[in-house]
This record gives structure tokens, C-alpha cells and sequence, in this order.
């Protein structure tokens, strides 16, 4: 099932201790979501705690325009 969107997570590693030996863990939060444009050329983000504001991520190499 294609859901059209991407989570967009983030890693933080903490330490817990099992019968009394650490153990390193890793939780994963979802701090937002990411969208492809229909074009395919760019992904749309958006951050929970930045309501209502857009980011546009180019896939597109720019290589070209930098060497003009």
C-alpha cells in the first residue's frame, strides 16, 4: 500500500542496563513527513514543530548552473 508520504524520523541512542549490563538502544522519533512532487524532480518536507512551513528538497543536480 503506497500511502504517498514518508515519515521523517530521528535517532537517539540511550543506555539501559539488562540483568546489569548496559545495553545501548536506539529510539526512533517522528519528528515529521516528506512528500514527492508530482514531477519526481524535488521532495516537499514538513516538520511537526514547524507547522505550516515547507521545505523543498531539489533532487535534481545543479552542477550545470553552477558553472556558468
Amino acid at each position: 500500500m503506497n500511502n504517498g508520504f514518508y515519515d521523517i524520523l530521528v535517532a537517539k541512542e540511550y543506555e539501559t542496563k539488562q540483568n546489569g549490563i548496559p545495553e545501548k538502544k536506539t529510539a526512533w522519533n517522528r519528528v515529521g513527513r516528506a512528500w514527492p512532487s508530482k514531477s519526481g524532480g524535488s521532495v516537499s518536507c514538513e516538520f511537526h514543530m514547524f507547522p505550516g512551513q515547507r521545505y523543498v528538497i531539489q533532487l535534481q543536480n545543479n552542477e550545470a548552473k553552477t558553472n556558468e
